[in-house]
């Protein structure tokens, strides 16, 4: 076992995040941590990384260990990607130094003290090739890339990225230093689709014990082998991936909620009865049945996440065509991010737009609100379209008002009308007297969704909505997107999420916007079919290069041919040089014809053409044998007449 944890519990105060919560972790299994925003997941990590951060129970990694953890945010960054990449593996780096040092030593010792630094040498290569130190820059050229990161940005300062941007850095390092054991939390934020597709493909491949934190559904089904879920200050395992969790945890609610239903019955009967006759002539039974009730394991009660309200009206009645554009170019001066843009969203529609990262999804939907100009050609919105825009900024709340304050102002309500709104989406009590430049990520989401609620339109502009909320914050608003009858342009990393609610995928791929009628399942089919064809041609290509090789080769011995008979007509062989050249033509002779015969045996079985390429490749060699024997044979000739003259 890499990892043992024992009846761990953890409290804050009177706050008792979670208690008795052990699991084990073998070398190379794969843990989702899942539960709502607050359950306790990021607090049983930090216990985790520092053992004595617990109150009770024990936490041990097997002795030798290395544990790697993303942290959040940066606090000391300097250099450039490149440079930063490298001191994130400290120990190669000291690994490195202490050979060349041992080296430099080396030349100047020698007897017994050159065999001391000699095995000191061994034993610190020995180490270093453990730490894989030889492939270092190998490793972190491929997690820069896979991360988006490309070559004509590692000279860059690192201290100049984004917040985002620094994220992904904090992962590439982590990857990079392949611990033992790695601890991700929320490893895809700030990741698109083809980079998280990369890190799935990447975490496979680990061998080490993994345990994430992450709200992104396909993530969990790609990568974990298992799911711890915290719920209620408890700890749950399920074996399988994300899927498979949900298969068994609606089972065991129902097995539980039966249980819970029926020994709750069960205890109203058995009081009733005991009330009825405590003082009569059943007394006795009565005392009896108490003490049955005293010894009653009691079934905890299911717990019920409390979920928030999100309703959105009927859509009003508007133009057919909602978003129109027209031969539509965007992006900002010289920078063109993406040109000929001719799509039209209908009424109803729901579209997700795609793509990796700085492709132009923001800005398109930036140019279609009219606060980015196109660099040519035009966008228009359609008569009687009402926008709400969900920003991933949050423009429209205020960081120095209240919630409270927030929405007393911009909507006129009353405080009350105003506390009842706020708590159908989980503030409670003096939580509206919070300032919003206080609250979680996920906390400004729910309010900007009460915002969209409130304001009543009927086409929804979202850019990333679900960034922040945890997985049954996103189903909710997944039902509400469903369930809306009117038209929605979201902007989503979350494949989960646009197969549900999209029903046209528009994706961005070389400056040019994709449309794909159909969900992210039929996006996925759609170009799969694509990479197909295009397997397909090139196969037919490189068949088409092998046949004009073997066409040019046939060709070229006959040219050869006539160079050689001319030459062998000017050369003429003594009879005494005949007979010594003759033995060896004859073996050179039964040489290729004994491996044009082994080579006839390997394209007599049928299983060797089922690659194209691989059956012209043999028919060009049987070719090149043939005509190797038929020069053989000419020269052979040539030598049987001057040895005979």
């Amino acid at each position: 076992m890499q990892l043992v944890v024992d009846n761990v519990a953890k409290a804050f105060g009177i706050n008792e995040i979670f208690k008795n919560v052990s699991f084990m972790v073998e070398q190379g299994e794969h843990l989702g941590l899942v539960g709502v925003n607050g359950s306790g997941k990021t607090t049983l990590l930090r216990c985790l990384l520092n053992p004595e951060y617990v109150d009770k129970g024990a936490i041990k990694f097997e002795p030798g260990t290395s544990v790697g953890y993303v942290q959040q945010g940066f606090t000391d960054i300097e250099g450039t990607i490149w440079q930063f990449m490298l001191k994130s593996c400290p120990e190669i780096l000291g690994l490195r130094e202490k050979l060349q040092q041992l080296e430099e030593a080396s030349a100047e010792l020698d007897g017994a003290e050159l065999d001391e630094v000699l095995e000191e040498y061994a034993r610190v290569t020995k180490r270093y090739e453990h730490m894989d130190g030889y492939n270092l820059e190998a490793r972190i050229k491929r997690v820069l890339i896979g991360l988006g990161y490309k070559e004509d940005w590692w000279e860059k300062d690192a201290a100049t990225l984004s917040g985002g941007q620094k994220t992904r850095l904090m992962l590439a390092a982590a990857l990079v230093r392949n611990p033992d054991f790695m601890i991700l939390d929320e490893p895809t934020n700030h990741l698109d689709i083809l980079m998280t597709q990369w890190l799935e493909g990447y975490l496979r491949e680990f061998r080490g014990g993994l345990i994430v934190v992450s709200h992104d559904r396909a993530f969990l089904d790609n990568v974990a082998t298992r799911i711890l879920e915290m719920e209620g200050g408890k700890l749950q395992s399920f074996k399988g991936n994300y899927s498979k969790y949900l298969e068994q945890k609606a089972i065991q609610t129902q097995t539980l909620e039966a249980a819970y239903n029926a020994q709750q019955d069960y205890i109203a009967r058995t009081e009733a009865y005991i009330r009825r006759f405590k003082a009569g002539i059943k007394s006795k039974m009565a005392r009896g049945r108490q003490s049955q009730l005293d010894r009653l394991e009691r079934i905890d009660a299911p717990v019920y996440n409390e979920e928030f309200e999100l309703r959105l009206p009927p859509a009003a009645e508007c133009a057919d065509r909602v978003l129109i554009m027209e031969d539509l170019t965007i992006g900002y001066g010289d920078n063109v991010l993406a040109k000929g843009i001719n799509l039209t969203l209908r009424r109803g529609e729901k579209a997700a737009l795609m793509g990796a990262n700085g492709t132009g999804k923001t800005t398109l939907l930036k140019t279609i609100l009219g606060e980015v100009e196109p660099l040519k050609g035009r966008a228009k919105i359609g008569n009687r379209v009402q926008i709400g825009y969900f920003s991933q900024t949050y423009e429209r709340l205020n960081p120095k008002q209240t919630l409270l304050e927030n929405f007393v102002i911009e909507y006129g309500f009353t405080e009350e009308h105003t506390r009842s709104m706020l708590g159908g989406m989980l503030f409670h009590g003096d939580d509206v007297f919070k300032e919003i430049g206080t609250l979680s990520g996920g906390q400004k989401a729910r309010l900007v969704l009460l915002k969209l609620v409130l304001d009543g339109a009927n086409c929804l502009v979202l850019d990333e909505p679900t960034n922040h909320l945890d997985i049954m914050a996103r189903e909710t608003v997944e039902a509400a997107l469903t369930a809306f009858d009117g038209t929605v342009l979201v902007v989503s990393h979350d494949r989960y999420f646009i197969n549900e609610v999209a029903n046209r995928i528009w994706e961005f791929e070389d400056g040019q916007v994709k449309d794909y009628k159909g969900n992210y399942e039929f996006y996925q089919e759609e170009r799969a079919k694509e990479a197909a064809l295009v397997a397909e041609r090139e196969a037919e290509l490189e068949k088409q290069r092998l046949y004009a090789e073997q066409q040019a080769k046939k060709n070229a011995p006959q040219v050869a041919s006539v160079k050689v008979e001319a030459k062998n007509k000017q050369r003429r062989y003594s009879p005494d040089e005949a007979k010594k050249l003759l033995p060896k033509v004859e073996l050179s002779i039964r040489e290729q014809e004994a491996m044009m015969k082994l080579l006839e045996m390997k394209m007599a079985d049928p299983a060797n053409h089922a690659d194209p390429a691989q059956s012209a490749a043999m028919a060009a060699e049987h070719d090149e044998y043939e005509n190797k024997i038929m020069e053989l044979m000419e020269k052979w000739e040539q030598l049987m007449e001057a040895s005979e003259g």
